[in-house]
């Protein structure tokens, strides 16, 4: 029998293509094993080996430690510490974390960077009032939006006259 080799459908005898992905039929499929390697993720610039050197806590962590590493010329790639089927359920970053990937070489000098940073964050309390201050600054940096034309605000007076003459009308057929 015939395979699509792209979405496993198996096919009757005397066909060629397949009607959905539009590819030629097989007559086998490959092993798991072939898809894999063929599939493979392609690395970053000047990563040979990956290895997780650490784990944040959310999605804006990583970036945060991404861009420190690559201000250091560090290839560094991010993904989700869970399963991409979970992720894709569950919004995994927020349960399980998101892990720090970079060249099995520089694993040293992309560690000892992350220590530094969260060692400085620690080291430094923070100040509400200081982010008070910077939240109002910036609030009052962001130029004024114009109002929206809301369509619904307008045929609201509409709306209520209709409504009073139905209740007067109401009344009057009522008595």
């Amino acid at each position: 029998m015939p395979w699509c080799p792209k979405c496993k459908a198996e096919y009757r005898e005397g066909f060629t293509e397949c009607s959905t992905c539009h590819v030629p039929l097989v007559d086998t499929l490959p092993e798991e094993k072939e898809v894999l390697e063929r599939e493979k993720f392609v690395l970053p610039d000047g990563m040979e080996k990956p290895i997780a050197v650490y784990t944040a806590q959310n999605r804006l962590e990583a970036e945060t430690i991404c861009d420190l590493l690559r201000e250091h010329n560090i290839a560094v790639f991010d993904r989700p510490a869970a399963f991409r089927q979970i992720q894709a359920y569950a919004g995994a970053d927020a349960r399980f974390g998101v892990e720090i990937m970079v060249d099995a070489s520089q694993t040293a000098q992309a560690r000892a960077l992350i220590d530094e940073m969260n060692h400085d964050l620690a080291e430094q309390p923070v100040d509400e009032e200081a982010l008070a201050r910077l939240a109002e600054e910036q609030a009052m940096e962001t130029p004024p939006q114009p109002m929206e034309d809301n369509a619904s605000f307008k045929l609201l007076p509409v709306v209520a006259g209709v409504i009073v003459v139905a209740l007067v009308l109401l009344y009057f057929v009522a008595n």
